[in-house]
């Protein structure tokens, strides 16, 4: 993006028009009317983006609000954002509070705080030590899980899954609240289907387990393991049913 765009910034009460920036910061109450298109956004007050938002980097500890798509080179979020339609982002960095009404696709997610979707997320890889409730197909190459909320996903599907036990713990009365109300349920991770090649699972709850290579480990309850080479289940795991493609 070109370096002689201007820039804008909010620091009171105030709005700005859509159009091309350098970059673009809100530490007030600030309002974006049309579609901005910029080198970088920061938000570290309260921000409505009423239009598309396309940005290389974007930085919120306040909180934001995008009426439209967004799409990112990198977005960081350690306060609180919502997204009305489709996130696409190549590195997404979450340890406040996310959620998105469309898909989110990415090359890499890390979710230390609170994610919820309402669509599909896809990416190349997807690391959680939070919490997240993903109402479609959570989909990437590796999936590395450390459960420290209720972490929820219609479906969940790629070459390797590993999901174990801790992770991140919520610290302090607001942010376990905003964990409480985006996520909802008990700790652990609960999917009707899991499918991969290698699958190492804790503190699990599934309907069916599928993969090459299978390990159930603590605190699993799973009711059908359909394996292709190896299936091993740790003694205070519950598989109802195992069967070997």
């Amino acid at each position: 993006m070109s370096e002689e765009r201007n820039s804008a910034s909010i620091s009171g009460s105030g709005s700005i028009a859509g159009g091309s920036y350098n970059r673009v910061s809100i530490s007030g109450s600030g309002k974006v009317t049309g579609e901005l298109v910029a080198e970088a956004l920061r938000i570290s007050g309260s921000a409505k983006l009423m239009g598309p938002t396309r940005v290389g980097k974007i930085v919120a500890s306040g909180s934001a609000s995008f009426f439209a798509a967004v799409v990112a080179e990198e977005m960081k979020i350690s306060g609180s954002a919502k997204i009305e339609g489709q996130a696409d982002v190549k590195e997404l960095k979450c340890s406040g509070s996310l959620a998105v009404k469309g898909n989110v696709a990415s090359e890499y997610v890390k979710i230390s705080g609170a994610l919820r979707v309402d669509g599909d997320v896809e990416a190349d890889i997807f690391k959680a030590s939070g919490g997240f409730r993903i109402e479609g197909l959570l989909s990437a190459d590796r999936i590395e899980i450390l459960v420290g909320g209720s972490c929820r996903a219609s479906e969940i599907g790629g070459e390797e899954i590993v999901v174990r036990r801790g992770g991140f713990r919520p610290i302090g009365v607001i942010l376990d609240g905003l964990m409480k109300m985006l996520m909802g349920g008990a700790r652990g991770l609960n999917s009707r289907e899991i499918e991969g090649d290698d699958i190492y699972l804790e503190d699990t709850t599934a309907d069916i387990v599928r993969g090459k290579r299978v390990k159930i480990g603590p605190a699993c309850h799973i009711g059908v393991v359909e394996y292709e080479e190896t299936l091993e289940v740790e003694s205070s795991a519950r598989v109802d049913k195992q069967k070997k493609l």
